[in-house]
């Protein structure tokens, strides 16, 4: 707050459902018109208006405030899901209503779906700002004309074109960003030594015009220092020849893919004990550095595949590993990645682990024998 913060964003399952008891605690310290309060309608808990109305009053309650700056549509994934709950059921009309009451002061929406979803959205209704996840990784680029995948560029350059504020979220990729793999780190370490990964990723999105507001997770007090830093103290915009250094950078990370696992958490637990974020950051720590076990080339050692299999049993406890996936799907449910299938990528670990088992049992010398 003192270096200029002065946006707080919330949700209604944020921290066990304890966020919004946070701030409202917190922020009864300062002048309410000193801060902007963001809150959102939990859109798959939603099963009816009455319900919806539930919700609103009791946010309000909880962040003990008479108003919300900024209230979204929480994660726009699914069009028949938007239709259901905010056409059918009347909770946008609703929502509309309390805008007008001054209860919310702007009406926004989160957005983790495809472009004609966003199309419609535009298209058919009046908004005050758009939440969207952007970052170096999803960025698109207007020559590149992707069938597949989350467009951020894309979703970034509709918006701008509606001339609709830009709000930022997963600008660091939930951590991948700030956590390059080995080459990518030396490119951007030679040009700007002693600064952060995630600064140069949050400098990439703050650059971009239209971008308004950013949303970063942070799990340390010095990830929050850094961020400050960044973005309020000593913030520069990227230059040209930056990003063509960010740009040799990414191509270094990219030639060893990983699992876009942003650790949000929103898949747990899994019903069958399974830790699904920490599986795939083992994962990822093997094959961002292009670590994983093979059978021919530089990574066909036996000494690689010890260390891969021994590194496996001591990370991820025996009843927690991805073999005890049933592809029940909760978990796409709960995902706020709708390009992220996880029971596929926990069968590929599976199989991938056992593959590698094989072959160093298989290539083991045999034990002399008298």
């Amino acid at each position: 707050v003192r270096h200029g913060m002065n946006y707080f964003d919330t949700g209604w399952v944020y921290h066990h459902g304890q966020g919004e008891v946070f701030f409202g605690k917190v922020l009864k310290k300062y002048p309410r018109a000193s801060f902007m309060l963001a809150d959102k309608m939990p859109t798959w808990l939603v099963h009816s208006l009455a319900e919806a109305k539930r919700f609103f009053e009791e946010q309000l309650k909880r962040c003990q405030v008479e108003y919300f700056d900024n209230y979204l549509l929480h994660s726009i994934g699914k069009f028949g899901e938007f239709q259901a709950v905010y056409e059918k059921m009347g909770v946008l009309d609703y929502l509309k209503e309390e805008k007008a009451r001054g209860r919310i002061r702007h009406l926004g929406f989160s957005f983790h779906s495809e472009v004609p979803t966003m199309e419609y959205l535009l298209e058919k209704y009046t908004w005050d700002f758009a939440l969207i996840m952007l970052n170096c990784l999803e960025w698109d680029e207007e020559s590149e004309h992707r069938q597949s995948g989350y467009r951020a560029g894309t979703l970034y350059r509709m918006l701008t074109a509606k001339k609709l504020p830009v709000f930022v979220m997963e600008p660091l990729s939930g951590g991948r960003v700030a956590t390059l793999n080995g080459k990518a780190k030396k490119v951007l370490e030679t040009d700007r030594p002693g600064k952060s990964l995630a600064s140069w990723g949050l400098r990439f999105v703050a650059s971009l015009p239209n971008v308004q507001v950013i949303l970063s997770g942070m799990n340390k007090l010095d990830q929050v220092v850094d961020n400050v830093r960044t973005l309020a103290s000593d913030f520069t915009p990227m230059t040209r020849p930056e990003r063509e250094t960010y740009g040799r950078a990414l191509a270094e990370f990219h030639k060893y893919p990983t699992i876009p696992c942003t650790g949000c958490r929103y898949c747990m637990p899994c019903p069958y004990g399974v830790l699904i974020p920490e599986t795939f950051a083992w994962y990822n720590a093997f094959a961002g550095e292009g670590l994983l076990p093979a059978d021919s080339g530089p990574n066909d050692s036996q000494a690689l595949r010890r260390k891969f299999l021994v590194s496996y049993n001591n990370a991820i406890p025996p009843p927690a590993r991805a073999n005890h996936c049933i592809g029940c799907r909760k978990c796409l449910v709960a995902c706020p990645q709708w390009t992220f299938r996880i029971p596929a990528e926990m069968e590929k670990i599976e199989k991938f682990v056992a593959q590698v088992r094989t072959q160093y049992e298989a290539k083991k010398p045999e034990k002399a024998t008298c």
